[in-house]
């Protein structure tokens, strides 16, 4: 699966985003990307946990791919106008955490299929989480672009930091 990638680029999120520090801008994106992304991240978890996969797969590796999945946003965004930028996938490698404990490395080959060794027929992929990516990127947009206003208007002092959703 590649990531799932988000970019907010909406006229109100600037323009309040506009009227903050560099340095308050870029924390409060980071924070309302966290938070935002808090629910997703459990439910992909969850998905990725559960899928009905063709080769049923061990538990260790489904629990390895689970702890694995993270969300990732560059270190520096850019300046104060510019689109704010996450991603929502599988960590592969060591940098998935001590949880996973390289367990996951099987994802790809459940994920996107693979060619098998012996008898040389390819085995499809299920694309279980490109397909929760799919499905949730307009809620996970909506999602952090109210948190982004929230977290805003609070500093920001404005009253009403509630957004409609």
């Amino acid at each position: 699966m590649n990531p799932v990638k988000i970019t907010i680029d909406t006229k109100e999120v600037t323009q309040t985003l506009a009227r903050l520090s560099p340095a308050l801008n870029e924390a409060v994106r980071k924070k309302a990307i966290r938070k935002g992304f808090k629910p997703f991240v459990a439910n992909l978890k969850a998905t990725l946990l559960n899928a009905p996969y063709i080769r049923g797969g061990k538990k260790i590796h489904r629990k390895g791919i689970a702890s694995a999945t993270k969300v990732n946003s560059p270190k520096r965004m850019g300046g104060p106008g510019s689109a704010i930028r996450a991603e929502l996938g599988v960590q592969l490698g060591k940098k998935g955490g001590a949880r996973a404990r390289n367990k996951q490395f099987v994802y790809p080959w459940k994920e996107n299929g693979f060619m098998h060794k012996n008898s040389g027929r390819m085995i499809p992929g299920n694309h279980y989480g490109e397909m929760w990516g799919k499905a949730n990127v307009a809620k996970i947009m909506q999602a952090i672009s109210s948190e982004i206003l929230i977290e805003a208007r609070k500093i920001l002092g404005m009253g009403n930091t509630s957004v409609p959703k």
